[in-house]
């Protein structure tokens, strides 16, 4: 009885779910000794993200002869922007995408590289455009670090299965064919195990079952993971899905797992079987009634042997732990993760939580650990950090928490730092004691706001989770919480900001006339919508909240260092950021030490420019600028989730299209920076003056080419260029320009 769990694509590269690590040590443990586990995602960021295949990527692109399609046009529209987009990108990048990838991984992964900064993020960039170039192979597909999305929406049982057939636009069938099913069928499995944790993972993995199932009918799949705790019931109401798998599990997996894998062993039917559905022996699809997980207490330390550790873009492991299960305050009415993950909070003993944390330290090496869970409980708050220093052990962590002002004392707080806490996120939301009343978040504003003071003077790194959009928030009250949190910003780091949308699981939902909510919006022929777009008779429309969240956003990046434009692959990569952190020592260190960003001299009449000797330049007839305003612009008053965007078809694309004014040729020069890896437009006039800077000229000899008014203008475009590592300037001791 061979029995293999398996992570799909797409998930984040940073490092290893930890679901299928708890099912193999808990299978083990049960007797199951053969047990294996395989990260495909992983193995597809490696595969596709390596120069061969690269290589072959972008003969594909060349042969294909879009790009130049899309040049000839006298303008575009909403559709064609967002190919010139893609396209433009891997026009300019692509080159040195091949040259680089391999290097850039290594970065990514050598301890030795990774904390040069400049270096970390010129890599980051390479991986994230050559992840553009699958994407514009496959377009509309969009495969970035963040997730993955096709034109067939997952929120449709037809469609994913559709995608899961789309040779065209779906890049995992070619990696499954040439990777993942060679490996499988060389293992011959009895029982797979496919976990769907995120949306992204959807089509991927029924790409996959069905690959699976055309070579081996009698293998058991079975599908389990928190995206099954919102969809899975509706999707057995479509009774093919059972060609494709054979069960899904739902809420918690150790206990079905177990039982499946008896049964298949003893070849016993899965009737009975709980929190399972399948189809029973006459055909029909059988939801089994729900039961209590496992003992939280009884399950052993994750077990994470199998899994390719050397391939994760991280120079170390950030060994993730789940010292609790389920939330344990659990009433927040726009949440409903404590109603999917399982029957209710659980929390591990502390013995057995420092047991796990010096097996694992002792078995991988790491210091790094992160727990993944809704809130540190309480009593965790005050008892973790003492026994973590009793028992000696030298580790750094991070995890979200509820504010809770009696148990963050000041006092707590040093010793949650002296444990090695680096970071914690909490869930702010809002600055509005009213709204906050209306989500039961059990905070207050100002003691909320005591707790984030006292964690950041003890020296801990603070994210804030804050939602905008709350049936009956208005904008004024939406205003109040940017104007608080500027001006608080010296005490956290990062704004994890969000619109509210509609769970159709959530309290908000089952009681919406508490909301003021008036109608709620069903997307035709989509059977598996989780969230729904609603309207209110009181607060801000969704259009006013969303475009209040953009104005949000962009204040809030102005003021956080972390946030900022430049850094944002380093603050979304959030295990990178906590690497970062913990190596700097301190959040002042990462700020303002050897690992801050550089600090760009002004320009000085004297000095000497020269144009940066590693640009790429290529003649567009497009202003890459203009597109992505004219983009940015037209999603404005767009509601849907974001990760619904790059799948945005039928009646909103047709919508988009004739709101959206076509972009008109206007010449145009993209540039690529090889030592930072970013994208740059500039007009044609300024290329010349590009170039042209070759170190014999000074600021102030090439200003006096001008006469006054362009020379104010050219000034402008020269600190601009400074600014974005396009130009250098010699050291000089000279009045600043």
């Amino acid at each position: 009885m061979r029995t293999l769990l398996l992570f799909p694509p797409q998930g984040h590269f940073t490092q290893p779910y930890l679901a299928l690590p708890s099912l193999q040590a808990y299978l083990k443990q049960e007797g199951f000794a053969d047990t294996h586990l395989m990260d495909a995602n992983i193995e597809s960021y490696e595969w596709f993200l390596s120069r061969d295949r690269l290589a072959k990527s972008r003969r594909r692109l060349q042969e294909a002869g879009r790009w130049g399609e899309l040049e000839a046009k006298s303008e575009l529209n909403y559709s064609e922007m967002l190919e010139y987009r893609s396209f433009s990108q891997s026009e300019v990048s692509g080159d040195w995408v091949v040259e680089n990838i391999e290097d850039a991984k290594d970065v990514l992964r050598n301890p030795n590289r990774f904390y040069d900064r400049d270096s970390y993020i010129r890599s980051a960039r390479c991986v994230e455009q050559g992840l553009n170039m699958i994407s514009a192979e496959h377009y509309p597909s969009h495969w970035s670090a963040h997730g993955f999305s096709m034109q067939h929406s997952i929120q449709s049982t037809e469609q994913i299965l559709e995608g899961a057939l789309d040779e065209k636009g779906n890049p995992f069938i070619e990696f499954f064919r040439e990777v993942t099913l060679p490996k499988i069928k060389k293992m011959n499995p009895d029982l797979i195990g496919i976990s769907l944790t995120y949306g992204s993972q959807a089509i991927p993995a029924f790409a996959l079952a069905k690959m699976l199932k055309e070579w081996k009918p009698s293998l058991h799949i079975t599908c389990g993971g928190g995206l099954l705790a919102y969809i899975g019931k509706k999707m057995a109401n479509h009774a093919e899905i059972f060609d494709w798998v054979d069960s899904f599990v739902l809420l918690e997996g150790e206990q079905p797992l177990l039982e499946i894998a008896k049964a298949i062993r003893d070849g016993k039917s899965l009737d009975g079987i709980s929190n399972l559905i399948h189809r029973d022996e006459n055909g029909m699809v059988t939801i089994e009634k729900e039961a209590s997980s496992a003992s939280i207490e009884t399950l052993p330390t994750p077990d994470f042997r199998g899994l390719p550790m050397e391939l994760y873009f991280s120079p170390e492991f950030i060994v993730p732990l789940s010292i609790t299960r389920g939330c344990y305050w659990g009433k927040c009415t726009f949440c409903t993760l404590h109603d999917v993950i399982g029957p209710g909070y659980r929390g591990r003993s502390i013995g057995k939580v420092i047991s796990d944390i010096r097996i694992l330290q002792e078995k991988y090496g790491s210091k790094r650990f992160y727990f993944p869970i809704e809130d540190l409980p309480p009593n965790m708050v005050r008892k973790l950090p003492r026994a973590i220093l009793n028992a000696g052990l030298e580790i750094e962590w991070w995890c979200d928490a509820k504010l809770e002002p009696e148990i963050f004392t000041p006092e707590v707080c040093a010793e949650l730092s002296a444990s090695g806490c680096k970071r914690l996120a909490f869930g702010y939301e809002s600055a509005s004691g009213r709204v906050l009343d209306l989500m039961n978040k059990g905070s207050q504003p100002n003691s909320a706001m005591d707790v984030i003071r006292r964690v950041s003077d003890a020296g801990i790194s603070v994210t804030l989770y804050v939602m905008v959009g709350f049936p009956t928030e208005t904008e004024e009250e939406a205003q109040s919480t940017l104007e608080t949190l500027l001006e608080n910003s010296e005490y956290f780091e990062e704004a994890s900001m969000r619109v509210f949308y509609l769970d159709y699981k959530s309290e908000v939902f089952k009681r919406r006339a508490d909301f003021d909510i008036e109608d709620v919006f069903d997307e035709p022929r989509m059977d598996l919508q989780v969230y729904h777009d609603f309207s209110t008779s009181s607060g801000m429309s969704r259009i006013q909240a969303r475009k209040k969240y953009l104005q949000m956003l962009t204040a809030l990046k102005s003021h956080l260092p972390v946030f900022a434009s430049r850094n944002l692959l380093y603050h979304e990569l959030k295990s990178h950021y906590f690497l970062y952190l913990a190596r700097a020592g301190s959040v002042e260190n990462l700020l303002n030490g050897p690992f801050a960003e550089k600090k760009v001299l002004p320009l000085a009449l004297k000095s000497r420019l020269t144009a940066s000797p590693a640009l790429r330049m290529i003649r567009a007839n497009f202003d890459r600028d203009e597109v992505d305003q004219a983009i940015e612009h037209a999603t404005d008053e767009i509601t849907l989730p974001r990760y619904q965007f790059d799948s945005i078809a039928g009646k909103e694309l047709i919508e988009l299209q004739e709101s959206t004014e076509s972009v008109q040729r206007l010449e145009s020069i993209l540039i690529l920076n090889e030592m930072s890896g970013e994208i740059a437009t500039i007009s044609p006039d300024g290329a010349r003056l590009l170039r042209s800077l070759d170190g014999s000229r000074t600021l102030s000899q090439v200003l006096a080419l001008y006469d006054t008014p362009t020379s104010e203008i050219v000034l402008d475009f020269l600190k601009h260029l400074l600014q974005s590592g396009l130009i250098e300037q010699s050291s000089s001791i000279g009045v600043a320009a």
